[in-house]
């Protein structure tokens, strides 16, 4: 939940203009109004919560910006053989900060792909959120993780022509010139992975 500042701004001028009226009327009102005007503060500074982008979300500022993608795909994880193709990719903040959105163009399989994803830091959970919607599923993704030893893993269930599996995404080798990107696949409840698609993002 979000909670309107124009909302809030609008109350404290509505709050000093009494304020000013209460000088008129006179010095007695004048006290009581500031004291309880006080506390009223004290209190909303007290119980108000934390607002706005994360400190989290300023380790994504470096990210910023528009890749070219190599990347590889294999349906078969038996299979040595990989599809190739490339993409571009685009991170940009949004919201002010909170979150970054990410938009990918490709082709797949002889087809034009088209993906939309969004990247937010969840101070209640201290998790990393993903989500991810793209023209060839057609349906939102949602991925959860943490940021350790220079990697951000994510995973998350998936479901695709009725089968249910587990994926994680992990993003590694992060550099100012771009980074390295995994995604594995678990349909034993995630005892084991493997990976089904890999690719190198080159900021241009």
């Amino acid at each position: 939940m979000r909670i309107n500042g124009g909302n809030y701004m609008t109350f404290m001028r509505i709050l000093f203009a009494f304020g000013m009226i209460a000088v008129i009327i006179g010095a007695a009102a004048i006290a009581g109004e500031e004291q309880q005007g006080s506390k009223s503060k004290e209190m909303t500074s007290a119980e108000m919560p934390p607002m706005g982008p994360p400190e989290e979300m300023k380790m994504l500022e470096s990210v910023v910006g528009v890749y070219d993608v190599e990347q590889q795909w294999r349906m078969d994880p038996s299979s040595e053989e990989w599809e190739t193709s490339t993409g571009v990719a685009t991170y940009k903040m949004i919201l002010d900060g909170a979150a970054m959105q990410h938009t990918f163009e490709s082709q797949m399989m002889g087809m034009p792909y088209q993906g939309l994803g969004l990247i937010a830091f969840n101070r209640e959970t201290g998790k990393w959120q993903q989500t991810w919607l793209d023209n060839m599923g057609a349906q939102i993704s949602y991925y959860e993780g943490d940021y350790k030893d220079g990697q951000m893993v994510s995973s998350g269930e998936e479901k695709w022509q009725g089968q249910t599996y587990l994926a994680r995404i992990t993003v590694y080798n992060m550099e100012p010139a771009g980074f390295d990107w995994k995604y594995e696949m678990s349909t034993d409840g995630g005892k084991t992975y493997y990976t089904s698609g890999k690719a190198h993002y080159s900021k241009r």
